[in-house]
């Protein structure tokens, strides 16, 4: 329950003109609410006391006897009783009902005004009674005094002959149901007024009255219907007057207390709900550190109610204030949170602890208790973990010098040992990373490890081709669409942040993102979210960007072609891949490495002479051109660079020519199965990428790898 709402629950109970009481099966008041000025003494002399300490003897044996019964049958006692004061005699009527098994609410009403107006009627009918009876021979004048009398009474009244039919009204009663008295005055019965689900007991009532039998109350609650078809709840009081058959019927619009009655039980369910829905344990205490509400879950965690008991000894099995009790505090009006270890079960608990006032002034000590243990076994491993990925990153730092390859990178020169150094560092946080490097120079394979060695490793690798992208396209490839956004959108699509959820979005040519792009996606990054197009839902992925680019990012900054706050945030973690021409030791182990993607019957040899042609190159294209190199090298079994072709060896050349082929439809297939195997290998097996290669279409792609048995 927040603040907000118990004022307004306060708020509304004091608006009552009613007392509302709680107390427990032996007659203990627990709180008061509205009305209190009713009382027979003071509020704080009825808190904590027995019905019989209070209340005179026979008021309070009164109560007590309603109170078992409402125990007993569960269903709602009504009582009336008087108390003298010092200002004369009140009068009272009582509703309880149980809501648990040990407590229940009273709601008492002050009806010494009502009363006060029934006996005046009460005068009035008897003086009417007295004067008919004495001046029979002068009925008319009486019959107009009597009507004098009820046409000026302060409640609504009518009289019914004993047909229903109403012979008169005043006007208190055209008031409440909305009809004129010349519509109602021997044209309509009372029935006509009763709603149809208390007919058969106004009937019954109606009947039994007048045959003396005393089955019938004079004081009953029934429902009207008025003129615009609104339901009145009403409290009926009912005499016999000294014509056969003709009563006098007084009312009291009773709707209001109804609906606030009904509100109070709606509410208090509510509010039961919330508190008994809440996982763990919620209590109040006093500042005499008393319990004053418990939750099921905290009664049932405990073994019983703790209820007005002190809350160190019941919860904590302690004889004096918790050493970590926060109580203090807010009693001076703070809201305190903290995490403690219960020594009692030695689990892990997290404490809320907040200030409630009520209306009356009263202060309350508001704890809300979550058993947290699970979730610092959790991060206990999360530290083990942490400190046993330290270990072994120590131990992969003392021997990455040997290393000749770092997953599917290959280098053992000094530049690539310091790539792998940052890499390691990359990998262990969850920050953004940065790849400055040339074309070619395996920015991708560098972003994909260092995925693959980071906490995220079984979540989604997502790469994106920036530059690729047509700027009309953007934010919907980044954040994708609902159904029906647009024309062609039939169903919903993710984009590139919520198909990266939880794992990395590597961004390839970052610089080529357009400013208006970069303020959205920088929101998203900020933890601010996105919304799909034609979606007003704000999604907040979880993912870790490495960026890639072979601008100059701070060149762009300053011409203001990149936002620098955009800047800032991606550039983190910053590594600089070496182009091959500055690592060329590294030439040897590459060919190596390229060449074992073929088949060993078609790789050609190389010699001496191939690799001081290799490492007399610039390589502008850096590894993905030697990768293309070595291609032609194993296809077309020629070093073909460009400006620059170094021929074969005679012995090479000779491979050409196979003694087993037959004919040349044999040579056409084993020539189209070393070209088909040989790209597949170059574009390590991606099947889309290989049929742009070779010129033909995806569905030929496979199904000459069917024929020619390539999987």
């Amino acid at each position: 329950m927040t603040t907000h709402e118990k004022n307004a629950s306060a708020a509304i109970l004091d608006a009552m003109p009613d007392m509302i009481i709680r107390m427990d099966r032996d007659g203990v008041f627990l709180d008061f609410k509205g009305a209190p000025h009713d009382l027979y003494r003071p509020v704080d002399e009825y808190l904590g006391k027995k019905l019989t300490e209070v209340l005179p003897a026979d008021t309070a044996d009164l109560f007590m006897s309603h109170l078992e019964d409402a125990f007993k049958t569960r269903r709602e006692q009504q009582l009336e009783y008087s108390i003298t004061f010092s200002d004369g005699l009140r009068h009272y009527e009582a509703r309880m009902v149980c809501y648990t098994d040990e407590e229940a609410i009273v709601v008492v009403r002050n009806v010494t005004r009502l009363r006060q107006m029934e006996e005046q009627l009460h005068r009035h009918q008897e003086n009417l009674r007295h004067q008919m009876e004495a001046r029979t021979a002068d009925w008319s004048l009486a019959e107009n005094r009597y009507r004098i009398i009820f046409h000026h009474s302060g409640s609504p009244s009518i009289a019914v002959e004993q047909d229903f039919t109403v012979s008169m009204v005043n006007p208190k009663f055209e008031e409440l149901t909305g009809y004129p008295r010349n519509e109602i005055e021997n044209r309509m019965k009372w029935t006509d007024f009763i709603h149809g689900d208390d007919h058969e007991m106004v009937y019954g009532y109606h009947f039994s009255r007048r045959a003396r039998d005393g089955s019938a109350p004079s004081e009953y609650e029934c429902r009207i219907v008025d003129r615009q078809g609104r339901v009145r709840h009403i409290f009926t009081k009912v005499g016999l007057l000294p014509e056969p058959g003709r009563t006098i019927v007084s009312l009291i619009d009773i709707t209001s207390l109804k609906q606030t009655t009904q509100e109070l039980r709606d509410r208090e369910a509510l509010y039961s709900a919330i508190l008994e829905g809440y996982e763990g344990f919620v209590y109040f205490i006093g500042q005499d550190y008393k319990i004053f509400f418990m939750n099921e879950n905290l009664i049932r965690h405990v073994g019983f109610d703790a209820t007005g008991r002190t809350c160190y000894e019941a919860l904590h099995n302690r004889r004096s204030k918790c050493v970590w009790c926060v109580s203090d505090q807010v009693f001076e009006g703070r809201t305190v949170r903290f995490e403690m270890r219960n020594p009692n079960d030695q689990r892990w608990y997290s404490s809320v602890n907040v200030p409630v006032r009520l209306s009356d002034g009263t202060l309350y000590c508001q704890a809300m208790i979550r058993d947290i243990h699970e979730r610092k076994g959790m991060e206990q491993a999360l530290r083990d973990s942490e400190a046993h990925l330290l270990e072994e990153n120590i131990r992969l730092r003392s021997t990455i010098e040997d290393r000749h390859r770092f997953g599917d990178i290959v280098g053992k020169s000094p530049a690539m040992q310091e790539v792998y150094e940052l890499m390691l560092m990359a990998a262990a946080s969850d920050t953004n990373i940065i790849l400055y490097g040339e074309s070619g120079t395996g920015k991708e394979l560098v972003a994909r490890a260092i995925h693959n060695m980071s906490a995220r490793r079984d979540k989604p690798f997502v790469p994106v081709n920036c530059g690729a992208i047509p700027e009309t396209l953007m934010e919907r490839e980044f954040f994708g669409h609902r159904k029906g956004a647009f024309t062609g959108a039939e169903r919903d699509e993710d984009g590139f942040l919520g198909k990266a959820d939880g794992g990395g979005l590597f961004l390839d040519e970052i610089g080529e993102i357009r400013q208006d792009m970069q303020v959205k996606l920088l929101r998203a990054i900020e933890g601010g979210g996105y919304s799909p197009i034609g979606s007003n839902e704000v999604r907040k992925p979880d993912f870790r960007i490495i960026a890639a680019t072979s601008r100059n990012l701070p060149d762009l900054v300053r011409k203001g072609q990149m936002r620098s706050d955009f800047f800032y945030r991606i550039h983190v973690i910053p590594i600089q891949l070496p182009p091959l021409r500055k690592r060329k030791e590294d030439i040897p182990l590459l060919v190596d490495h390229f060449l074992k993607a073929y088949d060993r019957k078609i790789r050609p040899k190389v010699t001496t002479r191939v690799i001081d042609t290799l490492m007399k190159y610039d390589w502008p294209g850096n590894v993905r051109e030697l990768q293309n190199v070595m291609f032609r090298f194993v296809t077309l079994k020629r070093l073909d660079l460009v400006g620059d072709t170094a021929p074969m060896p005679e012995p090479e050349k000779e491979a050409l020519v196979d003694a087993d082929i037959a004919n040349l439809a044999e040579a056409v297939k084993r020539f189209e199965k070393r070209q088909i195997d040989a790209a597949l290998a170059q574009h390590r097996w991606n099947r889309t990428r290989t049929a742009k290669a070779l010129g033909i279409g995806l569905r030929t792609l496979q199904r000459k790898m069917q024929f020619y048995d390539l999987k």
